[in-house]
């Protein structure tokens, strides 16, 4: 699935906009703000902690007495503040979870890590007999793997420094399981030995002073997760700024008890405020309603704000009774102007056909009723501009993509009914679910499935592709941003430089205790936009089957990887100067938006059916090794799955 939103500039008669301020801004992101803080101080808070997720229902129990609070709110906007604080809170603990997995699989690491000296000592043996005794161990693990067939293992507790190679992931969680189960100390300093080596057993002698710049580096990564885990909870917007206020009053007038609370008055005196209030979801596809003028002008409007607005004001409902339309009218560029089209074509003939017409097929998705922040002074809903955000599945913009969104509801619709008290609604969404929309058709992809885009990311490229036949190992092409980019290459370079001066600019304010965060532009986005394009063209001159993207979720330990080999290569033989010149090395290159970059790659890959592949990118080689060892890597994991 593809989803991609869309967004346009929303006009309205001012004492709308001023009503729709104060609903939003005084008693919707009030409401936001104190549902936050009592989620974090629910009894069963430390319990959704340890699952990594909070349920709906939880959030709503919680809101319902707040609806006194904060009165007077159209349904949606309540619904708006639930699914708000849900979606933060669940985002939030999954994140901590994974640190919580993350940080144990390297504690686990570095309690059973020792130096090979330390190793012979403790097993009173020489290192021939420890490698030999370790090379029993392995044969003895690939068997039980083979007899068991167990080819994929949990490995979300192990990180990818214990994983080098994308072979070795299942052989891991054996050996820390062997190692807990052996008494013998011999095996167990064999066992340790692996670990330490990623799985292998080495043929050169082990280099004292990089072993223990593994450890301590091992240990800082353990410190950053502890210091992340021990983060604040979910804060809300402080629109007034008195939350800002009362944090630098108390900051300047008394000293930190702990460094902890340092820190946290610091990230928020130097956090950048959001004047905005919380926009409002609309999670359904029938909450917006669709009209054009007789001027061929689009209107909306939404599920229960025109009941609001008309008891809010005399003059709004007198507005309403002479204009007969809706109160919202979009103003987007040509660009996206046909798909706000298909949202009104697909809304009339939703309308005219209720009874028959599956809502579930409708393009849009969701949307989003906020504001921009605008410039200037005056009024806040005269200075910032409404804006309206739509989420679509581009499957949805064709026959052939509507037919598969169709099977897959319908398959969704007959596994509810199998259940032991099913909703006989579900009968009636099969009935509609069989009159598909007409949409227009387009040819599918044909891709080589023998043949891979490789994508690996980096400081310096970052993106880097490698077009690769995944059978014989060949390489057909390289590809980097200047050759993906062509004479739009200085598009790119403009932008480095800005993140430069961005940097040194936020350096120089912070030094004087003023927060300041540069904006950008757009620039940045449409470079990704202008990668990503190539990088689809890349694939359909060469045929390929798939785009293998690498997993962002390790990506720290990916850059610092590239920053050290990069730091060991200008300055072999002295530490002081790799880390000097690595310090140097991270404030010239910035990082990317790498999220940004391969969400707009999988994007455009999905609406024309090319099929996105994953996989951890490997440490060793350089971009070039990295990107073609990723797609061959991929394609073997594949061929094995399908044996």
């Amino acid at each position: 699935m593809s989803m991609y939103t869309i967004h346009c500039h929303l006009t309205a008669s001012e004492p709308v906009r001023r009503h729709l301020w104060y609903l939003m801004a005084g008693s919707n992101t009030p409401l936001v703000n104190n549902l936050l803080k009592l989620v974090s101080q629910h009894p069963d808070f430390e319990t959704w902690q340890r699952k990594g997720d909070i349920s709906k229902s939880s959030v709503e129990a919680l809101c319902e007495p707040l609806k006194e609070t904060y009165p007077g709110q159209p349904g949606r906007f309540y619904s708006s503040a639930i699914l708000r604080v849900t979606y933060t809170y669940k985002s939030w603990l999954a994140l901590q979870k994974n640190r919580r997995y993350r940080l144990e699989g390297k504690q686990r690491w570095l309690h059973v890590v020792e130096s090979d000296s330390e190793l012979l000592h403790r097993s009173g043996s020489s290192i021939e007999t420890l490698k030999y005794r370790a090379q029993d161990i392995l044969v003895q693990l690939n068997v039980e793997q083979q007899t068991q067939k167990t080819s994929v293992t949990d490995i979300s507790t192990i990180t990818p420094e214990e994983t080098p190679s994308s072979k070795n992931e299942s052989l891991f969680p054996s050996l820390f399981r062997a190692y807990d189960s052996e008494d013998d100390i011999l095996s167990r300093c064999a066992i340790a030995y692996l670990i330490k080596n990623g799985g292998k057993i080495p043929e050169t002698e082990e280099d004292q002073e990089k072993f223990t710049q593994r450890v301590n580096s091992k240990r800082e990564e353990i410190e950053q997760l502890e210091i992340e885990l021990s983060a604040r909870y979910p804060k809300g917007r402080d629109l007034t700024g008195e939350e800002f206020l009362e944090t630098l009053a108390i900051a300047t007038q008394q000293l930190s008890e702990t460094v902890a609370q340092a820190r946290e008055w610091n990230d928020k005196i130097l956090t950048q405020p959001k004047f905005m209030p919380y926009p409002i979801i609309y999670g359904s596809s029938t909450d917006v309603r669709w009209r054009k003028t007789s001027k061929s002008r689009i209107t909306v409007s939404f599920n229960g704000i025109d009941k609001y607005l008309k008891a809010a004001d005399p003059e709004i409902k007198a507005w309403f009774k002479d204009h007969q339309e809706y109160p919202f009218r979009l103003h987007c560029d040509e660009r996206q102007l046909p798909f706000f089209q298909r949202f009104l074509e697909d809304w009339q003939f939703y309308q005219a056909n209720k009874e028959t017409y599956p809502a579930g097929l409708l393009t849009l998705s969701s949307t989003l009723l906020g504001w921009r922040e605008g410039e200037g002074k005056g009024d806040p809903w005269n200075v910032n501009r409404l804006a309206l955000y739509c989420t679509f599945d581009t499957r949805l913009m064709t026959a052939e993509g509507t037919l598969d969104v169709q099977k897959e509801k319908s398959e969704k619709a007959l596994k509810n009914l199998a259940k032991a008290k099913p909703d006989p609604r579900n009968h009636s969404t099969l009935d509609r679910l069989k009159n598909l929309p007409v949409r227009p058709s387009r040819t599918p992809y044909q891709g080589n499935p023998e043949i891979l885009v490789g994508l690996r990311v980096g400081l310096t490229n970052p993106i880097t592709a490698a077009v690769v036949n995944g059978r014989t190992g060949e390489v057909l092409t390289y590809r980097t941003p200047s050759t993906l980019l062509g004479d739009r290459y200085d598009l790119f370079n403009r932008h480095r430089h800005q993140q430069e001066q961005n940097a040194l600019e936020r350096h120089k304010y912070q030094k004087r205790g003023v927060t300041y965060q540069p904006s950008e532009s757009e620039l940045g986005k449409y470079v990704d936009r202008l990668l990503a394009k190539a990088i689809i063209e890349l694939a359909q001159t060469y045929k390929a089957g798939s785009i293998v993207i690498p997993c962002l979720t390790h990506l720290r330990e990916i850059l610092a990887s590239e920053i050290a080999a990069r730091a060991e290569e200008k300055c072999p033989g002295s530490v002081e100067a790799q880390d000097n010149y690595a310090k140097e090395y991270r404030r010239k290159i910035h990082n990317w938006s790498y999220n940004r970059l391969i969400s707009a790659i999988c994007s455009k890959a999905e609406q024309l059916g090319i099929i996105v592949e994953s996989g951890f990118q490997p440490y060793e080689g350089d971009s070039y090794q990295q990107a073609k060892d990723l797609a061959i890597a991929v394609y073997h994991s594949r061929q094995l799955a399908l044996k």
